[in-house]
C-alpha cells in the first residue's frame, strides 16, 4: 500500500510541545496520542531510525512493532528495510541460523516488493549469515546477486560492499582471480563515491591477494599507495596498518633492513592511536617483526625480549587464541637458535594442529619444513621424513597454485584489455616461478643431504658419547677397587694399632707390680684418655668406606631408626664382616660391651634372634 502523503507531510509539521524532552521522548509521546495506522507507521519508522541512530535499548522492539504493522498496510519495502537491522543484530550476536530464518521468513513475500533494492539488502545479511557458517557458495551467490540489484537500483555503495563481501568469499575459497576481480570492481566504486576508508581496506584485501599468491612487489606497490593516501587524511590507524603490511611484505622477502625500518616507523606511528582494542592489536606487530629480524641477526637476548613483549600484548588482545598463531612459528625459530629443541617441537605441533583452521599456507609450510629439522636433529627420522614429506608435497601443490593463478590472471587482463603494459609480464612472471621451482627443487636436494650428514654426525656423536662411557665406566671401576684396597690397608692398620694398643695395656700391667700404687693411678688415668679410633681416625675410615659402600649410610638413615654414630660405627664394622674380637680392638672396647652394643641395637630394630643385624636391615 502507497502511503498516505498528506496525512505524513501533517505528521512531519506537527510542532511538540514539550521542548526539554528527546526526540525519542518526544516521538514515543505522539506515537501514544494517535489512532490512525497510516500516521503510527510514519512516526514508527521515524521513530525506530532515531533509536538506531542512537543505538536505543528498545531499538528492536520498535523495530518489530514497525515490521509487523509494514507488513499489515502491505508495505513490505519497509518491512524489508527495517528487517536487515533485526538481521544484522543476529549476525553480531554470531546467530547466523536466526538472520536465515528472519531474511527467508520475509522473502517468501518478494513478490510484494516494489523495488530490487528491497530483496538486495536481504540477500546481502543472508550472505554474512552463510560466510558464517562456512557455506561459501551459497554466500558468494547471494552477494554477487545483491550486488546486481543494487547496481540496477542505483544504490552503487551498497553495491560496493556486496562486491567487497563477495571478494573475501573468493579469497577463502583460494578463487584467486575472481577475488581480485571483486575487489577491483567494490575499489572503483568506493573510489567514485569518495569513501576513501573502504577503498584503502579494499587496496589492502588486493595486497594480501597479490602477495600470497607470489605478486610479492604488486603488493608492495598497492601498500605504498595506501600509505601515501593515509599520510594524506592524517588517518593513524591506517597508516599503522600499512606500515606493518610494508615491513611484513620486506621481512617475507628476507630484505631485514627495510623490514626494519617500517617497523620502527610501525613502532612510532602506534604512539599516535588511542589507548583501545585495535591498539592492543596493532601492539603485537612490531614486536612479531622484530623477533625476526633479531633472529637473522642471531641477538637471541632481543629476540627473547620481543618475544615476551608480543605475549603479554597477545594475552591481554581481545582474540588471544587467534594472535598466538602468528607467534607461534616466531617462538620455535627462537627455540631452534637456543637448542631448545623440545619447547620448539612443542610449538610447531601446536602450529600444526591449527593448520585446519589458518588460511595462511605458507606459514604451514614453514612449520612443516621446521618440525622436520627439528626431529632430525634429535635423531627421530621417522617423523623427521614424514614432516619433509609433507613439506615437499605442500611446496610443490603451492607452486603449481600460484603458477595457475598467475597465467589466470594474466589472461583475465588480456581477455578484459584492461592493462596492456602488464600483459608483456606474463611470460616473465611464468619463468621466474619455474626457476624458482628449479631453486626449491635444489634446496630440496641439499636438506635431503643435509639429513643424511646430519645422521652421520649423530652416530658419530653416538658413537663417541658410547666410548667415553665405557672409558668413565673402567675408570670408576678402577677407582672403586683402589677405595676397597684404600679401606682395607686402613683397616689392618686400626687392627695393629689395636695389638699395639693390647701389648701397651700388658705393659701397663707389668709396670703396676712394680711402680706405686700413686703412680701407677696417674698412668691408668692418662691411658684412659686414649682411643685407638680417634674422631680423625673415624672420618678417615668413614670417607674410605664410603668410597667403597656409597649408599650405606644414607640407606641406613632412610630406615627411620634414629641409629646413634656408635651404632652406624657397629654396623660398619660388621658390613667389613670383623669378628668380635676385631671390632673391640677397634673401638678400644671389650669384647662383652660390643655383644651388648649388638644386643641393644637387636632389640631396637627388633631383629630376630639368630639372624644376622645387617641383613634384616638390608631386607626392611
Amino acid at each position: 500500500m502507497k502511503k498516505n502523503i498528506p496525512l505524513v507531510f501533517l505528521f512531519l509539521c506537527i510542532s511538540f510541545p514539550v521542548f526539554s524532552q528527546t526526540k525519542i521522548d518526544s516521538l514515543q509521546i505522539r506515537l501514544k496520542e494517535v489512532s490512525s495506522d497510516q500516521i503510527r507507521l510514519a512516526i514508527l519508522d521515524t521513530l525506530s531510525d532515531a533509536m538506531i541512530r542512537a543505538n536505543h535499548p528498545d531499538q528492536y522492539t520498535y523495530l518489530d512493532r514497525v515490521i509487523t504493522l509494514a507488513k499489515k498496510m502491505d508495505d513490505y519495502d519497509m518491512a524489508a528495510s527495517k528487517t536487515r537491522f533485526i538481521a544484522q543484530k543476529y549476525i553480531t550476536n554470531n546467530q547466523p541460523d536466526s538472520t536465515i530464518y528472519v531474511v527467508e521468513e520475509l522473502l517468501e513475500e518478494k513478490s510484494r516488493f516494489t523495488t530490487k533494492k528491497s530483496e538486495a539488502h536481504l540477500l546481502l545479511k543472508r550472505g554474512a549469515a552463510y560466510f558464517n557458517l562456512e557455506q561459501l557458495e551459497k554466500a558468494v551467490t547471494d552477494y554477487n546477486t545483491s550486488a546486481t540489484f543494487f547496481m540496477k537500483s542505483g544504490d552503487s555503495i551498497f553495491a560496493a560492499d556486496a562486491y567487497y563481501f563477495a571478494g573475501q568469499v573468493y579469497t577463502n575459497q583460494r578463487d584467486f582471480t575472481k577475488a581480485v576481480q571483486s575487489f577491483e570492481k567494490a575499489y572503483e566504486l568506493y573510489d567514485v563515491l569518495g569513501d576513501a576508508q573502504y577503498a584503502n581496506y579494499t587496496i589492502n584485501e588486493l595486497a594480501g591477494l597479490y602477495g600470497r599468491n607470489g605478486f610479492r612487489d604488486k603488493s608492495i606497490a598497492e601498500r605504498e599507495k595506501v600509505l601515501t593516501h593515509a599520510k594524506s587524511i592524517k588517518n593513524a590507524f591506517a597508516i599503522s596498518y600499512a606500515y606493518a603490511q610494508l615491513a611484513s611484505d620486506y621481512c617475507y622477502k628476507k630484505e631485514y633492513e627495510i623490514c626494519k625500518k617500517y617497523t620502527d616507523s610501525l613502532k612510532t606511528s602506534l604512539k599516535a592511536l588511542p589507548d583501545d582494542a585495535d591498539k592492543s592489536e596493532l601492539m603485537i606487530q612490531p614486536h612479531k617483526l622484530y623477533i625476526d629480524y633479531y633472529l637473522h641477526k642471531e641477538d637471541l637476548e632481543k629476540a627473547k625480549f620481543h618475544l615476551e613483549e608480543a605475549e603479554k600484548y597477545r594475552l591481554s588482545s581481545s582474540a588471544p587464541e587467534y594472535n598466538e598463531t602468528s607467534l607461534l612459528l616466531g617462538s620455535a625459530d627462537y627455540y631452534l637458535k637456543t637448542k631448545e629443541y623440545a619447547k620448539a617441537q612443542s610449538q610447531l605441533e601446536k602450529l600444526l594442529a591449527k593448520k585446519e583452521n589458518v588460511g595462511d599456507v605458507n606459514l604451514n609450510t614453514k612449520a612443516e619444513k621446521k618440525i622436520a629439522e627439528v626431529f632430525a636433529i634429535q635423531r627421530d627420522y621417522k617423523n623427521a621424513y614424514t614432516h619433509l614429506s609433507q613439506y615437499v608435497e605442500a611446496k610443490e601443490k603451492r607452486n603449481s597454485e600460484i603458477k595457475t593463478n598467475t597465467f589466470l590472471y594474466y589472461q583475465s587482463l588480456f581477455e578484459t584489455e584492461r592493462k596492456d603494459t602488464e600483459i608483456f609480464k606474463k611470460k616473465t612472471e611464468i619463468e621466474i616461478l619455474e626457476k624458482d621451482k628449479q631453486i626449491e627443487e635444489g634446496k630440496q636436494r641439499v636438506l635431503w643431504v643435509a639429513l643424511l650428514a646430519i645422521i652421520i654426525i649423530a652416530g658419530a656423536i653416538s658413537y663417541y658419547i658410547w666410548q667415553s662411557g665405557k672409558r668413565k665406566r673402567e675408570m670408576l671401576s678402577d677407582k672403586i677397587a683402589q677405595s676397597k684396597k684404600e679401606l682395607k690397608e686402613f683397616t689392618a692398620q686400626l687392627l695393629n694399632k689395636s695389638k699395639v694398643q693390647e701389648a701397651l695395656t700388658k705393659e701397663l700391667e707389668e709396670l703396676k707390680n712394680e711402680l706405686g700404687e700413686k703412680q701407677n693411678a696417674q698412668k691408668l688415668q692418662d691411658l684412659s684418655t686414649i682411643r685407638i679410633l680417634t674422631p680423625d681416625d673415624w672420618y678417615t675410615f668413614k670417607h674410605k668406606f664410603t668410597m667403597v659402600y656409597p649408599a650405606f649410610f644414607s640407606d641406613l638413615k632412610k630406615k627411620s631408626y634414629d641409629l646413634t654414630k656408635s651404632e652406624e660405627r657397629l654396623l660398619a664394622m660388621e658390613k667389613l664382616d670383623l669378628s668380635t674380637n676385631e671390632i673391640a680392638n677397634m673401638l678400644a672396647i671389650s669384647q662383652d660391651s660390643v655383644t651388648r652394643s649388638r644386643s641393644r641395637l637387636r632389640k631396637k630394630i627388633n631383629a630376630p634372634k639368630g639372624a644376622s643385624i645387617l641383613e634384616y636391615l638390608e631386607a626392611s
